[in-house]
């Protein structure tokens, strides 16, 4: 075995790992993640000045994004979400009313019904939210193992700030596989709340 193989291996393990965990999580638990997230974005200073947040709408075992979608709306923020093309590359769509979201297909996020925006308008972010499986202290993200946000991020400004959004129990002292082309984060927020990295701070 080579050690590109080694390393898949080991992030395909530790992603059957994590979705184990996320197991049971129902509903009413995701929804309340959400609030809280919510909160306690709400509460820092990190959105005060910010006009434009590239996020993501929640599937699955994921803690609920559309109460965070809603309050930024309603802030008057620009918002981007994702577009999923047939390839690798991820699109954005900008989401102006939580009613536009409509079903996209198995397995895929709610898209909104507005026009498909190129990868590069990712420049425009100030906030970027990604979702993450695990991500450890020194901001190596796991995701689900498609590379659709390591590719997108190429394509942020070098001021944006990036924050994987995760469970509390995702955020870990144990330092996670990491390939070359991996982005690392520069911060995590979970219900329980909001960390800045050591790689971004000042």
């Amino acid at each position: 075995m080579d050690a590109v193989q080694g390393m898949h291996e080991t992030k395909d393990a530790a992603r059957s790992k994590a979705l184990s965990l996320r197991e049971g999580l129902g509903d009413a638990v995701r929804l309340q993640a959400g609030l809280r997230i919510r909160d306690t974005l709400r509460k820092s200073s990190l959105a005060s000045s910010v006009g434009t947040v590239a996020a993501y709408v929640s599937m699955g075992t994921e803690a609920s994004t559309l109460p965070l979608l809603d309050w930024l709306l309603e802030s008057g923020h620009t918002l981007l979400v994702p577009r999923l093309g047939t390839g690798r590359e991820l699109l954005w769509g900008r989401l102006d009313d939580m009613g536009s979201l409509k079903d996209a297909g198995t397995h895929r996020p709610k898209e909104p019904d507005s026009e498909v925006l190129p990868p590069e308008i990712l420049s425009k972010a100030d906030i970027i939210l990604v979702p993450a499986l695990a991500v450890d202290r020194q901001g190596n993200r796991l995701g689900r193992g498609a590379a659709w946000y390591d590719q997108a991020l190429r394509h942020r400004s070098p001021t944006a700030l990036t924050l994987a959004v995760c469970w509390p129990w995702e955020f870990q002292k144990e330092t996670l596989p990491a390939e070359p082309h991996d982005v690392r984060m520069d911060g995590v927020l979970t219900p329980d709340g909001f960390t800045l990295l050591a790689t971004r701070m000042p």
